[in-house]
Formats: structure tokens, C-alpha cells, sequence
């Protein structure tokens, strides 16, 4: 226990109480050594208190493409994520050199940011608001001609309503000969794409396409082969296989771009199995060594967090979905004693 203290003396020097304002760490919180030699205190021994400030003192050390800022903004007591999009006007049917390099500046929807928010799901908060970000531009550069018309069949802008109204408007699937004949009629990023090839594969489909664009801001489409699979030879369903491969391949350009401190997380050179040796040994009972006064302390925490996590005014309609499951109280009440 001595060995501990003489370490995390060493981690609070020069009367700093933590490296951050934001997150301190609970009373007895444990403290372990790495096998790199580092000496830690997990983040789940953390109480966190998130401000505007603190918040954008985080997103400082995100890096990211220059045409996609995430913003942080405060309305009342409540801080929210948002992203700052640079781009081209995706519906404009035509344009001169000039207008084509004009950008819109457009602003995505908010996330909240509780005031208890562990840093590294503020970070991930960040992460998965540049991916929707992206894949709302990705929908829109996706365009099919019909009925003597241009359309974005897979924007986000469609009325719902109306088509849950009327479905049998959007369900029944128009008459349309084979996949070669609809790939003349798709432009993507303002062109059009090849397919490579088609193949079955045991039940399934293969399709290889070659994207043309070669100027498209999201540069990871530009001159890009993309290979997916489809459950039958539908139309339909090269269709939509063609835009989930799509925003699949936007996705797979923020896990490998989107950075923290330099350190891409979420990147396929991060190797998985030492992410599992690393979180044993954050949480591990065997290498936590987590004393009693400890436990005290963390369970009182997690009480906290888990409890503050109930939406006000549901309590009805989580009685009622507990009941249509059987239950009338689920093992964790315990967390909820006002609210079951």
C-alpha cells in the first residue's frame, strides 16, 4: 500500500490535485501499474464534473478532417456537441468552375453532454457524431435518375410520416431489368460507376463496383473499388447494398482518421487482444486490489451514475415495458427506489 501512495504522490506533485480539473479520482481509488510500467488510475475510479471549458479542452486534442469541426456550446445549463460541416451544395444540378468550389457551411443535430460524462465517452461522443456527420453527406451524394427526374432515394430527408401513411406507395418494387441497366442511371459524387463484377456466393451475391469520382471532398471515394454482398439478385437489393457499403467505407475513414492525442482508437492496427490484456488489468479484482474503503467509495459511485441515468416522467412507461417482459422489478431496482 506504501508502494501505491509513493506513486500517486508522484502523479499529484507540484500541489496539482489531478491532471485535470474535470475528473478526480474518488477516495482510495486504486492505482495500477502497467505492464509498460505506467501507473494509472482507471477511469471508472473517476468522478468527473464536465464544463464548457473542460469540454473543449478535450476536443482540442481530436484531429480530424479539415471539412468536419465538432463544435461544443452551451444553451442554459445544458452542453452539447455539434458538427461544423465546409461542403459543396449536394443538389446543385450545375454549376461553373467557381460556383463547384463554393462550399455551404452547414451544422449537424446536438449531443448532450452530461456533466458526469467519463472523458473517453466524451471523446467517443465526438467520434460517432463526425461518423453520422459524414454518412448524412454520403446519403445525399448518392443520386438516382427516374421518371425523367433526379432523386436522393437514401437522404435523410424524406417524410417519414407520409410514408408510414401510405406504404404501399414506397413497398411494391418498380419494374426495372437488371443491375447494369440501373447502374446507367446512378451518379455518385457527380459520377458514375462501373461495375467490375457479379457473382453468386453460395446463397449470397458479390458485386464489385468502381466508383469514378476523382474530386469528391470525402476523398476516400475518390477512383474507389468497393466489393459487398447482397442476399438475393434484386435490384432492390443491390440498392442498398451498394449504399451500406457506402457509408461502410466512410465509417472505416473515421476509424482510421479520427485521432486523440495522436492515438487513433478505433483504428485495425489497434490490436485487439492487447485491448482485452489492457482492460484486465484496469479491471481485473486480482490486479485492481481494490481495498474495502475502496469498494465503499466505488460502489457509491456507480449507485450515482446509474441512478442519475433514469429519464424523469417515464416512470409509467418503464412499468409497462418491465410488465409486457414478465417482470415487475428487475434485479438493479435497487438503483431506482423513487422511480419503481
Amino acid at each position: 500500500m506504501s508502494d501505491n501512495k509513493s506513486h500517486i504522490n508522484n502523479l499529484l506533485s507540484n500541489e496539482q490535485k489531478w491532471q485535470h480539473s474535470y475528473e478526480q479520482p474518488i477516495s482510495y481509488a486504486p492505482l495500477v501499474q502497467l505492464v509498460n510500467s505506467s501507473w494509472v488510475v482507471p477511469q471508472h475510479f473517476l468522478r468527473y464534473k464536465h464544463t464548457l471549458e473542460s469540454v473543449n479542452e478535450v476536443l482540442e486534442s481530436i484531429e480530424f478532417s479539415a471539412h468536419f469541426r465538432v463544435l461544443a456550446a452551451q444553451k442554459g445549463e445544458e452542453i452539447y456537441l455539434q458538427v461544423a460541416v465546409l461542403s459543396p451544395d449536394n443538389y446543385q444540378k450545375s454549376a461553373s468552375t467557381n460556383e463547384a468550389k463554393a462550399k455551404k457551411l452547414l451544422f449537424g443535430r446536438r449531443w448532450i453532454v452530461e456533466e458526469n460524462l467519463p472523458t473517453s465517452e466524451l471523446i467517443q461522443t465526438a467520434f460517432l457524431a463526425l461518423k453520422v456527420a459524414r454518412e448524412h453527406e454520403v446519403r445525399e451524394l448518392f443520386q438516382l435518375m427516374q421518371s425523367g427526374a433526379t432523386s436522393t432515394p437514401f437522404n435523410n430527408h424524406h417524410d417519414l410520416p407520409v410514408m408510414a401513411q401510405n406504404p404501399e406507395l414506397v413497398k411494391s418494387e418498380a419494374v426495372t431489368s437488371n443491375v447494369d441497366d440501373v447502374l446507367k442511371r446512378i451518379v455518385f459524387a457527380g459520377k458514375s460507376i462501373d461495375l467490375k463484377s457479379q457473382q453468386q456466393v453460395a446463397e449470397q451475391y458479390l458485386y464489385t463496383v468502381e466508383l469514378l469520382c476523382e474530386d469528391c471532398q470525402l476523398s476516400e471515394f475518390n477512383k474507389k473499388t468497393i466489393a459487398f454482398l447482397t442476399a438475393d439478385p434484386s435490384v432492390n437489393s443491390f440498392l442498398h447494398g451498394l449504399i451500406a457499403a457506402l457509408v461502410a467505407t466512410s465509417n472505416d475513414y473515421v476509424n482510421e482518421q479520427f485521432k486523440y492525442k495522436g492515438f487513433a482508437r478505433f483504428s485495425k492496427h489497434v490490436a485487439v487482444e492487447q485491448i482485452g490484456n489492457l482492460s484486465i488489468a484496469m479491471r481485473s479484482p486480482s490486479t485492481v486490489g481494490l481495498c474495502s474503503m475502496g469498494k465503499q467509495h466505488a460502489n457509491q459511485l456507480n449507485f450515482e451514475i446509474d441512478s442519475g441515468r433514469a429519464p424523469q416522467g417515464c416512470g409509467q412507461a418503464i412499468g409497462g415495458f418491465l410488465a409486457a417482459h414478465g417482470i415487475e422489478q428487475p434485479e438493479n431496482a435497487h438503483l431506482y427506489p423513487n422511480y419503481l
